[in-house]
């Protein structure tokens, strides 16, 4: 600075905070099952409904900090509901000899990849790896299935381009994806996992 600008030495803190209420987690769920329409797409609270919800948190605040918040929002994958480029069929190779029917085995993978992106297991802003769900799925599922891969639906996208994604700081994701996404073959080869290809 110019030897004439004063330069004020007080220190602020700019707290960012991100914030998911139950009641929008609750009716944005409800909506992602029963609904769907964008039209009827639940929204998160405004920022200055947040600051009144949660205006005990400033008696915990030094008086040189302030508190922004931001309501949470949640970026949908793979089903119907998600942006087109985020849209992605499983294809799934069975295990010789696993007791389990397709119909089971699709029902299971859905019951999976809903675990896998639990609240509980993401913070905001983190980056998803297929391989890590796939992994996860796996591990699940020793001794029903042998291979899962994710094939995107958009025209435009190619193979892999869905194996890392990373949503804005204040997205969770969350899954749409259907009993109907998931798709049994009998093994991984190219052309059984190109876009939009129906099950062999």
């Amino acid at each position: 600075a110019l030897e004439n600008i004063r330069i004020d030495p007080s220190v602020t803190n700019i707290i960012e905070t991100y914030i998911l209420t139950s009641t929008y987690d609750t009716e944005f769920r409800t909506w992602l099952t029963t609904d769907g329409e964008e039209i009827t797409r639940p929204l998160p609270a405004s920022t200055a409904q947040l600051k009144i919800d949660y205006t005990a948190l400033e008696e915990y605040k030094a008086s040189s900090d302030h508190i922004l918040y931001f309501p949470a929002k949640y970026k949908i994958l793979f089903g119907d509901n998600a942006d087109h480029g985020l849209r992605a069929k499983f294809k799934v190779v069975k295990t010789v000899g696993t007791n389990m029917t397709d119909n089971e085995i699709r029902a299971k993978v859905i019951e999976k990849v809903n675990e896998f992106f639990a609240i509980e297991n993401w913070d905001f802003g983190e980056t998803f790896y297929f391989t890590e769900l796939s992994t996860y799925v796996h591990k699940e599922m020793t001794g029903h299935i042998a291979s899962i891969v994710i094939i995107p639906q958009d025209a435009p996208s190619l193979f892999g381009n869905l194996f890392q994604i990373t949503p804005e700081p204040d997205e969770l994701f969350i899954s749409s994806a259907k009993i109907a996404d998931v798709q049994i073959i009998n093994q991984i080869t190219a052309s059984n996992i190109r876009m939009g290809l129906s099950t062999t």
